[in-house]
């Protein structure tokens, strides 16, 4: 999964993820307890790493800003 350019930033992806796999823009994040920088400085991410494609973000999102890789 991935947010594309069009996203406004909302957060309801963020607030929506079971697995904890969104971040806000410029906010750092953790895999495996170890902290990594931004993926994104411009709009809401999603760390790959993390994510399990359930797709309860594309559901949420308002703009329709995230799509399958």
């Amino acid at each position: 999964m991935k947010i594309t350019e069009e996203c406004i930033n909302c957060s309801a992806c963020v607030d929506e993820c079971e697995s904890n796999a969104i971040y806000n823009a410029g906010e750092e994040h953790t895999v495996n307890g170890e902290s990594k920088s931004a993926l994104s400085d411009e709009h809401t991410y999603i760390v790959p790493e993390l994510c399990n494609t359930c797709k309860s973000c594309v559901e949420v999102c308002a703009v329709d800003a995230i799509i399958e890789e």
